[in-house]
């Protein structure tokens, strides 16, 4: 019969093998499953935090702006003793008591001198009263023409009702029958025959004598 004689060393190979007794790889083994475990744990809440829906904010009573009165085909007109200075339309119109504040929409505006006559007309897609100074806003493709033939294009500007002044500090545009002067930082009365353009001043002058005969520049 044959007899077998315990090899230590190939039994350290299996038991490397096949994990028999081997509690070194052991406890990798359990620091590897359990550092897994943690990491899939963590992905799982961070899947499960970023999937729950965020709750959205709600406008509450204090934070909807609602006009007081509304109308349709408003008419405003600012008099001093008795002399009317200008007439504000518009399609819309919102009165905010508190405020003292009118916003309007399609915006015109006409201007008159001492004699009560028009000499200028305001046009705008929105404008603003402030009626404790009866100072106006208007925005969005402002024009200004004036009796004589003076026009003035820009995107905003503020009639100053105390000083009877026209300002703006964004880009004009001001046509005056041959002359056309571009600039920013515009300041004039509202017949705009007197007005100054702060900075960035651009003038071109056409020939009068190209128009007479049907030419153009």
């Amino acid at each position: 019969m044959a007899v077998h004689q315990f090899d230590r060393a190939r039994a350290l190979v299996l038991e490397s093998r096949y994990g028999l007794r081997h509690e070194p790889c052991q406890r990798a083994g359990l620091a590897i499953r359990a550092a897994r475990s943690t990491l899939a744990a963590i992905l799982a809440a961070s899947l499960v935090g970023g999937c729950e829906s965020r709750p959205t904010a709600t406008p509450t009573g204090e934070d909807v702006r609602l006009p007081d009165q509304e109308a349709r085909d408003f008419t405003l007109t600012e008099s001093l003793e008795g002399r009317k200075n200008w007439t504000l339309w518009a399609s819309y119109a919102a009165m905010y008591n508190d405020e003292s504040l009118v916003d309007a929409k399609t915006v015109r505006i006409e201007f008159f001198d001492k004699d009560g006559k028009r000499f200028s007309t305001l046009v705008a897609q929105q404008g603003r009263v402030h009626q404790r100074t009866n100072d106006l806003e208007a925005r969005g493709r402002v024009v200004v023409t004036t009796d004589s033939g003076i026009r003035m294009e820009t995107d905003s500007l503020h009639w100053q009702n105390a000083a009877g002044k026209i300002v703006s500090d964004g880009f004009v545009k001001v046509t005056r029958k041959y002359d056309v002067v571009t600039g920013y930082g515009f300041e004039s009365d509202p017949s705009l025959d007197h007005f100054h353009i702060g900075r960035e001043v651009r003038a071109e002058v056409r020939d009068s004598s190209l128009e007479g005969n049907g030419a153009t520049p």
